[in-house]
Order: structure tokens, then sequence, then C-alpha cells
């Protein structure tokens, strides 16, 4: 082979390889996007926390198994976005402020049981 091709082909050999080391990289986790979350993601987290909130205080409750059996059907609505802090924390609010706008003396018993830095 001609010492030009075989140049040529090397440099193209070394780019496919650090292209393809990159996207491996960034596709493990390498790059930022996976932390970043976006707007669409968050009002997502608002929704499904509006809809868990409505579900949960439209229940009539006849005691407080039931009412526990409503938090954790809120809470696995919750968990989806465990992994995500900021769409945690907007699900979180919304389903507090939902509740509270409803049910105030339901909002503040619920309130008292979070973590202080959970708190409004």
């Amino acid at each position: 082979m001609n010492q030009r091709i075989k140049r040529t082909l090397n440099r193209t050999i070394v780019a496919i390889t650090i292209t393809l080391i990159a996207t491996i990289s960034y596709s493990c986790g390498g790059g930022k996007a996976e932390n970043q979350v976006s707007v669409e993601q968050i009002e997502q987290a608002r929704e499904r926390a509006r809809n868990a909130a409505r579900r949960f205080v439209n229940r009539e409750v006849k005691d407080t198994f039931e009412l526990q059996m409503l938090l954790v059907e809120a809470a696995s609505e919750r968990s989806v976005y465990d992994s995500l802090p900021q769409c945690r924390e907007a699900f979180d609010s919304t389903f507090i402020s939902t509740v509270r706008t409803v049910r105030p003396d339901v909002a503040a018993e619920l309130q008292s049981h979070l973590p202080r830095n959970q708190q409004q």
C-alpha cells in the first residue's frame, strides 16, 4: 500500500475510535445531559402531583388504614422521580399545594411529617 493511503487510513481509524469512545462515555453518564432536567419533565411531575392530590382529597376515607393506602398510592406516583431531585421537589410542592387548596387541615398534617428541609 502506498504510504499516503496508510496514513489516511490510520487517521480515519483514530478519528472513528475517538468518536466511538466519546459516544460511549457520554451515553454511560459521562455527559451532563443525564443530570439536567427539562422543563417538560418538571411540568409532567407537577401534573402527576395534581392528579394524585385530586384523587387523594376526593376520596372519603373510613379509617387510618384507608388513608395510609391513599398516601402509599401518592408515594408510588412520586417514586418515579426519586432519581430526579428537581422533579421530586416539584411533585412534593405541587401535591401539598393542591391538597392545601382543598383541605388545609390535611395539608398541615402532611407537612408536619415531612423532613424540615422539605417543608414550605
